[in-house]
């Protein structure tokens, strides 16, 4: 063990340990530049990031190894994919404060942002179990069922389907749906939306959801539920987001109970 031990100082690493002034790995090196032409803006948003051939050209590595790097820049949310398309830079991140919001329609507009909505589907349907148990309502209620796609700055971002108390808001399908349901539940039948219980999950994204958002099926995004309850604190609507995940940025501020 002993002689073991002093070849490996000889060679200039102890066991267990690098040397430190060892060369980074070449897929680092690809990781690394691309990502600093990303965030100098080299290469800007929704700009095309270099294929994994060409990748592999520039610097000289296998295409597995091109591929390994294009795909670390894509986990850490700095480019998205498009199927049969490539790889894009992605947008700056979608900052969302789930601790005091509960109509992201709303505030987004009085951000300034960009948002355009397109409702994809309304229906009425029947209230099952777990619906029932969410909303307080028992089975077989009848509810509001409306599903729409959130495009920012004309980018995909997030699909959201509501399901509201129909007895609460018995003409709501009528209104226009491309705005803030939160504001105009207010507005036109006095529900105040106070509170909502949040749950934020990952999942995969179902091949429904990927057409709509412009993504290969069953890449990996960010699910949020909420219960919105008012000003009693009776739940009135049940919202169940899917958000692209290089998009979606959530904070939240923690009260400590001492």
């Amino acid at each position: 063990m002993t002689k073991r031990i002093k070849k490996a100082e000889n060679r200039g690493m102890t066991m267990n340990r690098p040397v430190t002034n060892a060369p980074q790995p070449r897929f680092r090196q690809i990781v690394d530049s691309i990502r600093n032409d990303i965030v100098t803006g080299v290469l800007p948003e929704h700009a095309a990031l270099p294929s994994e051939r060409v990748v592999a050209d520039q610097y000289d590595v296998s295409r597995m190894t091109a591929r390994r790097a294009l795909e670390a820049i894509e986990a850490q949310g700095l480019a998205y994919s498009e199927d049969r398309r490539g790889r894009f830079v992605s947008p700056k991140r979608v900052r969302y404060d789930i601790s005091n919001r509960v109509s992201f329609a709303a505030d987004a507009r009085a951000a300034g942002t960009d948002l355009e909505i397109t409702v994809v589907r309304t229906r009425a349907i029947r209230a099952g179990g777990s619906l029932a148990a969410d909303l307080d309502v028992p089975v077989g209620e009848k509810l509001h069922e409306y599903t729409r796609l959130f495009c920012i700055n004309g980018h995909p971002t997030l699909i959201e389907t509501e399901y509201a108390v129909a007895h609460r808001c018995p003409d709501l399908m009528d209104h226009d749906l491309r705005q803030s349901t939160t504001q105009l539940l207010e507005q036109h039948y006095g529900i105040s939306a106070r509170t909502g219980d949040v749950i934020i999950r990952m999942r995969a994204i179902q091949p429904d959801e990927a057409a709509l958002l412009g993504l290969p099926p069953h890449q990996a995004g960010i699910e949020l539920e909420q219960i919105i309850r008012d000003d009693e604190g009776r739940p009135f609507c049940f919202g169940r987001q899917i958000w692209r995940g290089e998009l979606a940025e959530f904070s939240a501020r923690a009260i400590v109970n001492r």
